[in-house]
């Protein structure tokens, strides 16, 4: 604890959180290259899917991702019949990109296999190690949720 109450965490110890968060995404997009997606495009079907439609402004926003760049992205999960654009009913000038059953369904198959392995993984902690990653879990959420522009 710092002069101010506030716990003030070792750098090794952000660089071995910031190196452990790296591994595990590298291996849950590795569990499901069989789907043809970059990691990208699956994080713009998986957005999409759970809480589209979106304008592709707003999703380039909710995806840190610039809005040239996602209209590619839209462009190949439009062409892969995965997503849909619909026209935006405020704006006739825009659309809005929604899911498709097929979009649905491979994001259902996507988040089926990633939970299947990081369940394997969790199977093999020691029991005070799976309690202590469950005691985090709520701080994670809250990290994970942590406006990126805000700590820019």
């Amino acid at each position: 604890m710092n002069g101010r109450g506030e716990m003030v965490i070792e750098s090794d110890d952000v660089v071995r959180l910031r190196a452990v968060i790296g591994r595990l995404s590298r291996q849950l997009n590795v569990s499901v290259a069989d789907v043809g997606l970059s990691p990208s495009q699956l994080s713009v079907l998986g957005s999409v899917a759970r809480r589209g439609p979106f304008g592709i402004g707003e999703l380039a926003e909710r995806e840190g991702i610039n809005p040239t760049m996602l209209s590619r992205i839209v462009g190949k999960l439009d062409d892969a019949g995965l997503i849909s654009r619909i026209p935006h009913p405020d704006d006739g000038r825009a659309a809005l990109v929604q899911v498709t059953t097929a979009g649905r369904h491979l994001h259902q198959r996507v988040q089926a296999q990633r939970t299947e392995l990081l369940a394997d993984r969790l199977a093999r902690l020691k029991p005070k190690q799976a309690a202590a990653l469950v005691a985090a879990l709520k701080a994670l959420e809250v990290l994970a949720a942590v406006d990126v522009e805000a700590t820019r």
